[in-house]
């Protein structure tokens, strides 16, 4: 295997975060799922409803951005916003049977598209290859942080309400 020197890291090191920005705002093919707003749904797998504030945590992303893509996804019929019980100030937000059937088949190719990658590596790049990707991530979220080690605060207070729509009668 050969071994890679500093500047070939940099150059492959661009191009996974070129890549990964791309991604991010790629439109949805047939009908699928950005992964921005992939990464946005995930935070409902196994729950009825989540908050908007809690989605877009578990997404790394602000709830004004949350609120944004939800809009979207609400005009296809893929999530549905209701004011929660628990706290009439609050939105809760859940999936649709249409939109629960696209994030499982979303997930399913996803899956196996990692899968596929991973089944690819040579044996010594696959026993590797966790611990680098974690790391990986690690570099990512420090980079995100910033000089100062402190990341960009969301457009929103933390405590503040969700946006509020009427629920259905």
């Amino acid at each position: 295997m050969k071994r890679a020197g500093t500047e070939d890291f940099l150059a492959g090191f661009d191009a996974l975060a070129q890549a990964v920005r791309r991604a991010r705002g790629a439109s949805a093919a047939d009908g699928g799922l950005t992964l921005s707003q992939y990464g946005l749904l995930e935070g409902l797998t196994g729950r009825r409803a989540a908050r908007v504030q809690e989605l877009a945590a578990a997404a790394g992303i602000s709830a004004s951005t949350a609120t944004r893509i939800l809009d979207a996804l609400e005009r296809r019929g893929i999530v549905r916003r209701t004011r929660s019980r628990a706290d009439r100030r609050a939105v809760a937000v859940s999936l649709t049977q249409v939109g629960d059937e696209l994030l499982q088949a979303e997930r399913e190719w996803l899956r196996g598209r990692q899968r596929a990658f991973y089944a690819s590596l040579p044996r010594a790049e696959q026993e590797l290859a966790p611990d680098l990707l974690i790391r990986l991530a690690a570099l990512i979220d420090e980079i995100a942080a910033g000089p100062d080690g402190v990341a960009d605060a969301p457009d929103e207070v933390a405590d503040a309400p969700d946006e509020v729509v009427d629920a259905p009668d």
